[in-house]
């Protein structure tokens, strides 16, 4: 590459620009790889649980526990020296467990298993190396049209606060086009990219559910503008990002005699920084701080009261090398969401809690590489006037073959 600083920047954007709800990937080239691996999590609720109103709102029950079985998959194939493709998916099982029977399920948990969309991308340098261009189309094989029981489950599963593998298994089909241009203005190497996502109409409430209902998503466009630099041996990095949603409606059945209710997204920006440091005990040593602030949304014209919240995520990562194919993962992070008061649901829970992981990254021969890992969390949710204790724990096993 000619200019190897705004080329690598420019890849990072890209992967924010086509995909902002998957979480970070790693650079991808010479080879084709792919990884794969099982993980559970589970949260337990203290006292008498997160209370949570049932699907109708004509009741509340409380949530005492949740679990999560997932096997998130991902493959990526270089083609020729430009692009590369490559493809996500997941398998999810989640368990959601009451401290008494739900009114409307006629039960005492929430279930809900599936394969979840998959999710294709392509990204190529079409001028030089630090224009990038990217395309990506979301396949709706999640599951879209819930029963009851899903549907209360998805409310649960979804939450912010508990940052699950899968928090859903399908959102419909959607398709995003975007490009990154990097260039280096002195010490500092920048990207600036845009991209634009259309999304289709889905239903995510079945008949059966008794709320026979589809889902106009309106369509997305990021901003974003990236920087790094060396700083000695060390590199810093730093990215802003701007979300602006059209309008979207949800459209009951004529039948319900409900009106369609438009709303509408406020703008989402984030700010994100990280620091790797260079030091001859670590082979990873790696500092950050993500904060998101989400706008007050619109219904039917009318921006909603506390509706805005601010999602701050702040760790570090290492990887403390004990031998020439194995080093030890050490990994803290702490998490402060303010949640919405316009709601009183899981979903848009307010919490407090940090979390450490543990694991390996062992080096298998030339092509395959496993991570086993633990993590615990613990921490304060908040959902009205309710408060809780919550503690977390996950566990997991990832492989990588490269080929």
């Amino acid at each position: 590459m000619r200019n190897p600083g705004s080329a690598a920047l420019c890849a990072v954007l890209a992967l924010s620009v086509v995909t902002p709800t998957v979480g970070a990937q790693g650079k991808l080239a010479g080879s084709a790889q792919s990884g794969l691996g099982p993980i559970f999590e589970r949260w337990q609720f203290g006292g008498d649980g997160i209370p949570q109103p049932t699907i109708d709102g004509s009741a509340s029950v409380r949530v005492t526990r949740l679990t999560q079985w997932s096997v998130p998959i991902a493959v990526a194939v270089p083609i020729g020296d430009r692009w590369t493709v490559d493809l996500t998916s997941a398998y999810a099982s989640s368990e959601v467990d009451l401290g008494s029977v739900d009114p409307v399920t006629g039960s005492n948990g929430y279930s809900l298993s599936g394969l979840a969309d998959v999710r294709l991308r392509a990204t190529g340098r079409i001028i030089g190396d630090a224009v990038l261009l990217t395309a990506g189309i979301n396949l709706p094989t999640g599951k879209t049209e819930l029963n009851e029981e899903e549907l209360s489950a998805v409310r649960v599963v979804a939450a912010p606060a508990l940052s699950l593998q899968v928090p859903v298994l399908g959102v419909g089909g959607t398709g995003t086009l975007g490009v990154i241009v990097a260039r280096p203005l002195g010490a500092w190497n920048w990207a600036f990219g845009a991209s634009y996502e259309m999304r289709n109409k889905y239903t995510p409430v079945s008949i059966a559910a008794g709320l026979p209902v589809d889902v106009s998503p309106g369509d997305a466009v990021r901003l974003s503008l990236g920087t790094d630099r060396l700083i000695g041996q060390n590199s810093m990095t730093l990215g802003l990002s701007a979300d602006f949603f059209s309008e979207e409606k949800l459209e009951p059945d004529e039948s319900t005699g409900v009106p369609s209710v438009p709303t509408k997204l406020g703008p989402i920006y984030t700010v994100d920084w990280q620091f790797n440091a260079v030091t001859s005990r670590f082979r990873e040593l790696t500092f950050y701080i993500v904060d998101r602030y989400r706008t007050e949304y619109e219904r039917s014209g009318v921006k909603t009261p506390d509706s805005e919240a601010n999602y701050l995520d702040v760790g570090v990562r290492s990887v403390l090398g004990v031998a020439p194919s194995t080093g030890v993962l050490i990994a803290l992070n702490g998490r402060h969401h303010t949640g919405m008061d316009s709601d009183q649901y899981i979903t848009t829970a307010a919490i407090a809690s940090g979390a450490l992981t543990l694991g390996l990254v062992q080096q298998i021969a030339t092509n395959y590489s496993l991570q086993p890992f633990v993590r615990v969390q613990g921490g304060r949710m908040e959902s009205g006037d309710v408060s809780s204790t919550v503690t977390g724990f996950s566990g997991g096993l990832s492989l990588g073959i490269r080929f």
